[in-house]
């Protein structure tokens, strides 16, 4: 189902895109790409806006694809075979989720079934920094429980890219917090952060630390304090794997509340855990609900931040980026 989601100052024409399977129906915005509503079993378990204006700004960056480099880039700048970026500096002096770069421009729909949805945008060359122009593909398809979200990104430079989903997740549904949420993590380390949350280099064992979910545990026994939130990528570590589309992947973290359980799985070698110390701040979300702190959860998959300073996450002339990463969601 396709219907008209709000119209920009611009006067451009953004719609919502429905897909759905027998328990769940997701809805899209062409819009940042975004994941609007994700509705399990009559319950929608994302934050987002009920109208366009809300995520014109998107404190947050609810529900979008986010990138070209999605987490933070130090000092908002890189160098590529000798040639130095300066990028948009919008988290102090370095650039967080490529200055919005993807998750505040207009896609265009490519197709558009019952059960799955492409979008794409092309970022020119030089936008907000990034040297190639950058041609991305996002593709969300439900099977069954499973929403498989896969990306591809082709440029005719060199260019970094780390692409990731932005949602915020309560299996309550939105109004309250997540502190009694449980969580397990599938990985053995996490990256070192320095005092602006940017990874040193150094990847440190989880074990005895507050980061050691290894077991289901919940995860407000150390958000006790207003001061204290979770920010942090974690590198896979698991054993468990499971095929989507022809292709295995491994699981890397489970979210539960009383009732239901929501699995990552993803080709990446790591993922980002926030705890939604920002929510607060983010504008009134749908249906009115108020958003409190920790009211929602971020589950990204993507490569560790901050990679490009070392020549990670390099992509172009002939060599694309591609990924895909799983959300299932089923009863406990």
């Amino acid at each position: 189902m396709k219907k008209l989601f709000g119209i920009l100052p611009t006067g451009e024409q953004i719609y919502a895109y429905t897909i759905s399977s027998a328990d769940t129906t997701v809805e899209l915005i062409s819009f940042g790409a975004a994941i609007s509503k994700f509705i399990v079993f009559g319950r929608d378990i994302v934050g987002g806006y009920d109208t366009v204006e809300g995520y014109l700004n998107n404190f947050g960056s609810q529900g979008a694809t986010v990138g070209r480099v999605a987490n933070r880039i130090k000092d908002a700048s890189f160098t590529i075979d000798g040639i130095e970026y300066n990028l948009i500096k919008n988290e102090g002096n370095n650039c967080l989720h490529g200055g919005f770069c993807l998750s505040r421009r207009v896609w265009s729909v490519v197709s558009h079934t019952e059960s799955s949805i492409t979008l794409t945008y092309t970022s020119p060359d030089g936008e907000h920094g990034f040297p190639g122009n950058l041609t991305v593909f996002v593709t969300y398809t439900l099977d069954e429980n499973a929403l498989i979200i896969e990306y591809k990104a082709t440029s005719d430079k060199k260019t970094p890219v780390n692409l990731t989903n932005h949602s915020y997740f309560n299996l309550d549904g939105f109004g309250g917090d997540i502190k009694s949420h449980k969580m397990q993590v599938y990985a053995d380390t996490y990256a070192a952060l320095d005092k602006e949350n940017i990874p040193t280099g150094a990847m440190l064992p989880i074990q005895n630390t507050r980061y050691d979910f290894s077991n289901l545990r919940t995860i407000g026994d150390e958000l006790l304090d207003e001061g204290v939130e979770y920010d942090v990528h974690f590198n896979i570590f698991s054993d468990i794997f499971k095929s989507f589309s022809k292709k295995a992947l491994p699981l890397a973290v489970t979210l539960e509340n009383d009732d239901l359980r929501l699995s990552m799985y993803t080709d990446r070698e790591g993922f980002q855990i926030y705890s939604g110390g920002c929510i607060e701040l983010c504008k009134e979300l749908k249906g009115g609900v108020r958003p409190v702190r920790y009211g929602g959860i971020c589950l990204e998959a993507q490569d560790v931040p901050n990679g490009v300073r070392r020549g990670l996450g390099i992509y172009g002339e002939g060599r694309d980026y591609t990924q895909t990463t799983v959300y299932t969601v089923e009863k406990k």
